[in-house]
């Protein structure tokens, strides 16, 4: 099962990557407002779709068999590959191809965040250090967009623990014993 296992990991984290990636470029078309909006959230769906394929691959693959630690390494390899590839061509397409695109994303970014904390009665103060803070360029480095990635791992790890758990089918302890 481990070159198994392995194989399928790669082969459905490149489809994750290749069909996040293309959603982000619909969005991308679509401009700013389909960026941030509710349909920006389906980005979320695909590479969780795509980790329950692999495992059902899995599962296949061992006739129908797969333990939790076998689930849990296809899935969360499965986001994590997906999320790494995302977040890379993410910060290429904001931060080095269309800079001014990036640019009126914040924009859109400041006043969603301006009008939802006001909602909640944030002192204008709060908002305005809250909109100096997204406005700070320092905030889009490289070395956040890695920390942005490590802190999304930890929610996919989460996520691939709820896949696991619901996948997973362990293999009787006598199954193969004829009597």
């Amino acid at each position: 099962m481990k070159e198994t296992s392995n194989k399928i990991i790669l082969t459905y984290g490149a489809i994750g990557a290749v069909a996040a990636i293309a959603w982000t470029i619909i969005l991308y078309v679509m401009g700013v407002d389909a960026f941030t909006g509710a349909l920006s959230f389906v980005g979320y769906v695909i590479p969780i779709v795509i980790a329950v394929l692999a495992a059902a691959k899995a599962k296949k693959s061992n006739e129908g068999y797969l333990d939790f630690k076998a689930a849990l390494k296809v899935t969360f390899g499965v986001l994590a590959l997906t999320s790494v590839a995302s977040t890379i061509f993410n910060y290429v397409l904001i931060y080095v191809i269309d800079v001014p695109f990036g640019e009126a994303l914040i924009q859109k970014a400041a006043l969603n965040m301006e009008q939802m904390l006001a909602k909640f009665g944030t002192k204008q103060e709060d908002i305005d250090k809250a909109l100096e803070k997204l406005n700070d360029p320092s905030s889009r480095s490289f070395g956040n967009m890695l920390l942005g990635v490590f802190t999304a791992l930890i929610g996919w790890f989460i996520v691939a623990v709820i896949i696991s758990l619901i996948v997973k089918k362990k293999k009787p302890e006598f199954a193969d014993t004829q009597f």
